[in-house]
């Protein structure tokens, strides 16, 4: 077999495993390549009442006192500002991150629920957002960011949280 069939031969197998692997996600639901609509099960739970799955692939951030369930990766930062000022200035910093698309509001409750996808294979993990009123005019949020595919995120979804908190801090503090 001389060099141009070989390497014809790998193109054609190499070819193969990408159609059946591309095949098997998307028969798994790996891509769903519209808005995000159905991608998660449930993107409004109640942050009193939440019970975490066993995986790893979750981060929850309650403000300190909030009575829950769930115990909490970590508290939210207090800020020096209003309910409404924060839950404007975050719902800004939120739309404007790349992949990212609002799927539920419960504007009531100040709860908001988000898709962000991952840059290449583009799957979906789930963001919801509540904002609390704290007394003497200050406020806070909850934040449970979840990755719907796999089991571990290597710390995709504490990242993503920080990296909200920094960006609404600095847009605050503006």
């Amino acid at each position: 077999m001389n060099r141009a069939s070989r390497l014809w031969r790998r193109v054609r197998i190499a070819g193969a495993a990408l159609a059946l692997f591309a095949s098997s996600a998307a028969a798994a639901g790996w891509f769903a390549w519209g808005r995000g609509d159905g991608a998660v099960a449930q993107p409004m739970p109640d942050f009193a009442a939440l019970t975490r799955a066993a995986t790893p692939n979750q981060y929850l951030l309650l403000p300190s006192g909030f009575q829950a369930v769930a115990t909490p990766d970590a508290v939210s930062p207090r800020f020096d500002v209003s309910v409404d000022r924060l839950e404007t200035e975050a719902l800004r910093v939120i739309r404007m991150q790349p992949r990212t698309v609002e799927i539920a509001r419960d504007p009531e409750q100040r709860q908001y629920a988000f898709v962000q996808r991952t840059p290449i294979l583009r799957f979906p993990d789930t963001i919801t957002v509540r904002f609390v009123d704290l007394p003497d005019g200050r406020s806070s949020l909850a934040i449970y960011s979840r990755s719907r595919i796999g089991r571990s995120d290597l710390g995709v979804n504490r990242r993503r949280v920080d990296g909200w908190l920094a960006a609404i801090g600095a847009a605050i503090s503006e």
